[in-house]
């Protein structure tokens, strides 16, 4: 029976590829579920003929390959031992074998000749087996078997053991393996004690390179678990002693896709030693400027530095950052934003920001934006373990600093996820952007529970100049009353966009809101010198409207249309019972021009108003139109004990103010720094700093008792102009003021007075108290020190 030949491709990583052969190949497989005769290890020397047997599987008998041992070879040379195992094959078999006969061509080359009476199966099976066990690797049998004969060209399973080349690896000494087993090597049974020879010494007869070469390409295999077994022998330094191996071929495993395969390569290279290993070194050194693993780059700075490599240093400070103190991890934050290595020290201060501290998280903050590492912040923002507040920076951060999509993604966490601040902020920048794009979130933050927030979404809106936004604020202006204005206001803006024609649809729309904002805007598209006829028509007839706030809007509209003959109109609704229809009729007549005499006389009669509002509108509009006979009203007035009024009624007396009067206004304005606000005390510094004399300079004085920085710093310009040296003593009072800025300002005023005799020493004793103040800043100080 002639053997076939089969050319199928074996694997010679997996023990298991005998499961792909042809049914002798995988009898040989279930051989291996077998007890085996018992194994002898190398130490023991003895000798093997490899012949056929009736082996009892499971019940079932087969004729399988099985070593026999044989004595007789053991003292046999070793250029020998393959001729006297043939003949002793032969001797066994006679029958079988008849005159086939052997010819060795060299110590790994061998011809078969089978007879043609012999049993060819049996005699090409027995003698393969044999002579590849005593390492003749190229056996030949014409004509039954054209080329190199190969396991798929046998009818016979064999009972051996059959290794892959990593499970030699699994044995620590070679005088460990097995003399029966063996190792595919292409194609072709080598024994396994020859092959580990040949990875030992790499002899080239062996092939020990090309034998070391598969080892490390294992190390890069597609097969997890080859990986795995190669990383797992290398790091035996019983292994790597046996067969000469280098930890170096672990390099490749250091840049594996799997974090658990560059752990294990990482570990066996520490274990290994990799001072002195340039190729280990590179690889670490790798693994720190691109691994995405923090713990791994810690662990490898760690290898690194052991042998002597110090560049990385620095990023030990990586490990204070989760196991030190709060003193320590806000040293390593200052080391790591400092370091050279930014690679490397970015991603540990992105680990900071979910420290336990807070002043490491705003450290850790502050070094990543000095590093400028914005796609890394940009890649933080989503994460859940960062507390909300450090989000926060971080989104602001890149709003100004990231890319476009860093940017769109910031703020629009800020107004959706953001504080009060936050959103107001993203709003406001939305705003300065203009993109139409931003509309939809800014419409979404219209329902925002903050007032503020709304406000700025709805002042932003105004900007973009979307369309969309029309009935968004419209509802918003519904929802909540208190928002109306600033709704309609930037509902009047979009409108003021549209043509006229638009909004003329939009002032019969169905929605009173809607119809309400249109009309307001149709005041835009009035103005001129001649107002346009069909507006102020279609205004005069929602004047009106039953619905009240049809009518206000329309009276709205119309009170920005600066025209005689509409303020004749609307004054006719001077004492109309709604509030806000009332100021904006002081408003309309406040704008009049001198021909309508009568606006100043209905004015007047408006500050008898019962409302606060239209009588402090009322007074505006008698300061804007400068009506004299109103001057009398106005005096008596002045101690009205609301300062809202207060403030209207001296601003219109100083509207007012003539050089027969400006003596007595004086007086007045003089006693109302004595009121206790803000808005009324700015007017009266106004008045007195022009002409000031010394009289006012006590006056002047309480400005010192104001909250308001801005009304301090008037009453300082007023005191630094006036050229009196009694204004000294007044300005020294804010010496030690809590507002650095009113300080300085003082300060520079009170040295721009020119003083001689007596004052010459107040001059200097008023700055050397200023130069003694505790917590002076230094600049002032130098400042001061000038000035004596």
């Amino acid at each position: 029976m002639r053997a076939t030949r089969n050319t199928q491709k074996v694997n010679l990583e997996d023990p298991m590829h005998l499961s792909q052969r042809p049914w002798p190949a995988k009898i040989a497989a279930m051989m291996l579920l077998l007890a085996f005769p018992a194994i002898t290890a190398a130490t023991e020397t003895k000798a093997f003929l490899y012949v056929v047997e009736t082996v009892d599987l499971n019940g079932s008998s087969l004729r399988l390959i099985v070593p026999v041992e044989e004595p007789g070879l053991v003292n046999s040379s070793v250029s020998l031992r393959p001729a006297k195992a043939f003949a002793a094959l032969r001797a066994r078999s006679p029958d079988a074998y008849g005159n086939s006969n052997l010819r060795l061509d060299s110590a790994t080359k061998a011809t078969l000749v089978v007879d043609t009476k012999a049993d060819a199966d049996l005699v090409v099976s027995e003698t393969f087996w044999t002579l590849a066990a005593m390492g003749v690797n190229e056996l030949t049998a014409p004509p039954f078997i054209q080329n190199k004969v190969s396991v798929s060209d046998l009818s016979y399973g064999a009972h051996v053991i059959l290794l892959s080349l990593l499970d030699l690896l699994a044995f620590n000494k070679r005088a460990d393996i097995p003399e029966q087993a063996f190792v595919m090597v292409s194609g072709t049974p080598v024994p396994a004690t020859t092959v580990a020879r040949g990875i030992a010494t790499g002899a080239k007869k062996l092939g020990g390179a090309k034998l070391r070469e598969r080892i490390a390409k294992a190390v890069s295999s597609k097969s997890m678990r080859t990986r795995m077994s190669v990383i797992r022998a290398l790091a035996k330094a019983s292994v790597r002693k046996t067969y000469k191996l280098k930890v170096g071929l672990l390099v490749p495993a250091l840049k594996d896709t799997k974090l658990e395969i560059r752990s294990m390569a990482l570990d066996a290279c520490i274990a290994a030693g990799v001072k002195g290993s340039r190729p280990v070194l590179s690889g670490l050194e790798q693994i720190v400027r691109n691994d995405p693993d923090t713990d791994l780059k810690l662990r490898a700075v760690k290898a690194l530095s052991k042998a002597g490599v110090n560049k990385f240093n620095d990023l030990l400070q990586a490990e204070k950052l989760r196991t030190g103190t709060a003193t320590e991890a806000l040293k390593a934050v200052d080391v790591l934003s400092k370091s050279k290595q930014v690679k490397i020290a970015a991603p540990a201060l992105i680990g900071a920001l979910t420290h336990r501290d807070s002043s490491v998280q705003n450290s850790a903050l502050k070094g990543l934006v000095a590093m400028k590492q914005w796609d890394l912040l940009h890649k933080a923002l989503p994460q859940d373990n960062i507390n909300n507040e450090t989000k926060e920076q971080i989104a602001r951060t890149l709003a100004e600093k990231g890319a476009d999509l860093a940017r769109e993604e910031s703020l629009k966490y800020l107004i959706e996820k953001g504080s009060v601040d936050g959103a107001i902020y993203a709003a406001q920048a939305y705003g300065k952007l203009g993109s139409m794009a931003a509309s939809p979130l800014l419409i979404a933050a219209l329902k925002h529970e903050s007032a503020q927030v709304r406000e700025a979404c709805a002042n932003s809106l105004a900007l973009i100049k979307d369309e969309r936004a029309l009935m968004p604020l419209a509802d918003a202006a519904q929802t909540n009353r208190r928002d109306e204005d600033y709704m309609m206001r930037a509902a009047e803006t979009i409108l003021k966009t549209l043509s006229l024609s638009q909004v003329k649809r939009f002032a019969k729309s169905k929605n009173v809101t809607i119809r309400q904002m249109a009309i307001r805007s149709l005041a835009g598209f009035a103005q001129g010198s001649r107002p346009n006829p069909s507006v102020v028509a279609l205004l005069m007839e929602a004047l009106k409207d039953t619905e009240s706030s049809i009518k206000r809007a329309a009276v709205y509209a119309l009170s920005d249309i600066k025209d005689d003959g509409i303020a004749r109109d609307l004054s006719k609704l001077a004492a109309d019972p709604d509030k806000k229809i009332k100021i904006r009729v002081a408003h309309a007549l406040s704008n009049a021009t001198g021909r309508y005499s009568g606006a100043g006389k209905i004015l007047q009669q408006m500050t008898k108003d019962r409302d606060m509002d239209v009588r402090v509108s009322a007074i505006d509009g008698i300061a804007m139109r400068r009506y004299e006979p109103a001057f009398n009203k106005l005096l008596g007035m002045v101690n009205y004990p609301k300062p809202k009024i207060q403030r209207a009624v001296f601003n219109a007396l100083l509207a007012l103010r003539k050089p027969e009067n400006a003596q007595a206004l004086r007086l007045k304005f003089r006693r109302g720094m004595s009121v206790r606000s803000s808005a009324v005390r700015k007017v009266c510094i106004k008045a007195l700093g022009q002409n000031t004399v010394i009289a006012d300079i006590d006056a002047l004085r309480q400005a010192s008792f104001d909250r308001s920085s801005d009304v301090k710093k008037a009453a300082i310009k007023v005191l630094g102009d006036s050229a009196l040296p009694e204004a000294m003593e007044v300005l020294a009072l804010w010496f030690a003021d809590a507002d650095m800025k009113v300080r300085e300002m003082a300060l520079d005023n009170f040295g721009k007075l020119k003083v001689d005799g007596e004052w010459t020493h107040k001059r200097k004793r008023y700055l050397n108290d200023f130069v003694g103040t505790p917590g002076q800043p230094k600049g002032l100080i130098s400042k001061a020190k000038k000035m004596m």
